[in-house]
């Protein structure tokens, strides 16, 4: 009644049995249907119980049970199992084959899905870390109850780990259990072959040969000393670590070296989403030194469960929070070049401790004070600020450009003497104004290039001017109104040029009416000084109105360039104001804040 041709023989029922009354023979009463699993010693296979009509599991002794060590061996791992009544541990119905057929023993079957499976599956949707973590509390409880009646499993891994569908969580596989206490007759040193997966069974386990799986096995279990319940907790310590990080503690291809070179193992080195409480207990789980391990499977499980529970290890916390500060200070000590590392050390400590007054003093001292070098991406902020502040002034540089234009028609008015130089100033003025605006269209930066270009056409402009109405006239005014803007310019900074053009703008004009190659615009008579502009047919009221009317048009211009520009700053300085009162409210202060 088997599916399997090759399936190892079970009597079947006698011709005609179809119920528990009918089946007296205890190996009469299971039909095999089909393979579920293999392990060390044997093959699980799907059965059907026709006694209790139910579906069971059957685990059959590979070989037929010629070899009787191995026989002792299987036996014993059902004894063992069975005597372990647990939610926790799959149930032992019954054993047969004990009158030189092939050994067996009858279990509950389960339903669901090896650990090993749901981990490499990555399905964090189904099997969210919590539902894991609650399951291996599951785990560890269970192992802890073998370890009370005197039981140690030697051969935990997630592929022995069954995550049931409604909730339950077994541990498998009780082939290599062994009773404290009680020798087993079989040495428990590791074939260096067997460990690298040469024998071409890999990961799994091998009767006789391999007495746990590398990658999982404890230290003192690899080189084959005393073992106690001390081992379960290591290889619980390395499920973990799966669990958490996605893979092997001790990869396959390295396990021996890990195994026996690692003083612990953190997931934290693998994965950046492990919490360090979590972190913690891998750690001490997993530690070689079996004196500084965990020491049970139920202080394992209660680390987890007080997570899951929100009852996190504040001490720990404050410890990792203190080590974060000092690696902050000795980064800070280095100036600029661990600044932004130490700012992160000390934002880790206050994470982990909220309430630690030394990592916010040091924070708040670290974003108050300002670094010795200004850093790329501050720098690139300034640029953008000053990048808008160079628009305010070509916005109000075009717009005093305009005013010039309106002036130039009235003092035409006033009389002309000579056309070309009022039309020379019209043109420049022009010009002027449509750098200004082609600036502005184009958000451009007033660097030192452009900067340049604008100082050069203006002094030429005030020199022009010069020569109409003389160095002495309205120069002087628009000088120093042209020289005070050019110097709040924040985006540049070349004072010797600004400096030496407004210079030159006297020089030039006063130097040729001194030589005599322009005709004179000033004179001394009387020890007054006479103003007489060429260019222009100036009555002395007019000159009167050209001097007020140019004061005040630079006056217009410098207060709208000025005014921009301290509204500006003081946004500015509210703004770094309004930040340093909040940093400083990392650090709490004695009295209430305002």
């Amino acid at each position: 009644m088997t599916d399997d041709a090759n399936a190892p023989t079970i009597p079947e029922p006698p011709s005609g049995v179809s119920s528990a009354a009918d089946a007296s023979s205890p190996d009469a009463r299971y039909a095999l249907r089909r393979v579920l699993g293999k392990g060390g010693m044997g093959e699980v296979w799907l059965a059907h119980d026709f006694r209790v009509d139910r579906e069971i599991a059957i685990k059959l002794m590979r070989g037929g049970g010629k070899d009787s060590d191995l026989v002792g061996r299987f036996l014993r791992e059902a004894r063992v199992q069975g005597r372990l009544e647990h939610p926790g541990i799959v149930p032992v119905h019954d054993l047969g084959g004990t009158d030189g057929s092939t050994p067996y023993f009858a279990m509950k079957r389960l339903t669901g899905t090896t650990l090993a499976d749901v981990i490499a599956a990555r399905d964090a949707v189904k099997w969210p870390r919590r539902t894991l973590l609650a399951r291996f509390v599951d785990i560890c409880l269970a192992v802890e109850f073998a370890h009370q009646r005197g039981v140690v499993h030697r051969d935990l891994k997630p592929a022995n780990l069954m995550l049931g569908d409604f909730g339950e969580t077994y541990v498998l596989d009780w082939g290599l259990a062994r009773l404290v206490g009680e020798g087993d007759g079989e040495q428990d040193v590791m074939r260096q072959s067997d460990l690298r997966g040469d024998s071409g069974v890999g990961p799994q386990t091998e009767a006789g040969a391999m007495l746990g799986t590398p990658g999982y096995m404890s230290p003192e279990q690899m080189r084959g000393d005393e073992i106690d319940r001390r081992t379960d907790v290591y290889a619980l310590g390395c499920i973990l670590f799966e669990i958490l990080a996605g893979s092997p503690a001790n990869p396959r291809a390295s396990a021996i070296d890990s195994t026996l070179s690692s003083a612990e193992h953190r997931p934290t080195k693998r994965a950046a989403d492990v919490p360090p409480e979590l972190d913690e207990a891998c750690a001490r789980a997993t530690a070689a030194d079996v004196g500084k391990r965990l020491d049970s499977a139920r202080a394992l499980a209660d680390l987890v469960q007080n997570f899951l529970d929100g009852d996190r290890d504040l001490a720990r916390r404050r410890e990792l929070a203190t080590a974060h500060v000092a690696k902050a200070q000795e980064l800070s000590a280095t100036g600029d070049k661990g600044r932004v590392d130490a700012i992160r050390e000390a934002g880790s400590a206050i994470a982990l401790d909220v309430d630690n007054k030394a990592a916010q003093q040091l924070l708040a001292r670290l974003l108050l004070e300002p670094p010795e070098n200004m850093p790329a991406g501050a720098l690139k902020s300034v640029e953008e600020e000053r990048r808008q502040a160079g628009h305010v002034v070509m916005r109000y540089g075009a717009v005093s450009y305009f005013f010039f234009l309106i002036a130039i028609p009235f003092v035409a008015l006033m009389g002309i003497s000579k056309l070309w130089p009022m039309v020379l100033v019209f043109s420049e003025v022009v010009v002027l104004m449509s750098i200004c605006l082609y600036g502005l269209r184009r958000k451009l930066m007033i660097s030192s290039g452009f900067a340049t270009i604008i100082l050069t056409g203006h002094s030429i402009l005030l020199a022009t001017i010069g020569l109409m109405l003389g160095p002495l006239l309205v120069t002087p005014t628009l000088i120093f109104g042209s020289a005070t803007i050019a110097f709040t310019i924040p985006s540049i900074h070349m004072p010797k040029r600004i400096a030496i053009a407004h210079l030159l703008v006297v020089l030039v004009p006063l130097t040729l009416e001194l030589a005599g190659a322009v005709p004179r615009t000033f004179a001394i008579v009387d020890h007054r000084l006479v103003l007489e502009p060429w260019a222009l047919a100036f009555s002395p009221g007019s000159i009167v109105v050209v001097i007020v009317g140019a004061a005040i048009l630079q006056m217009i211009g410098n207060m709208l360039v000025l005014d921009a520009q301290r509204t500006a700053q003081v946004r500015a300085e509210e703004k770094v104001h309004a930040q340093k009162w909040q940093l400083e409210q990392l650090v709490p202060s004695s009295g209430p804040s305002t």
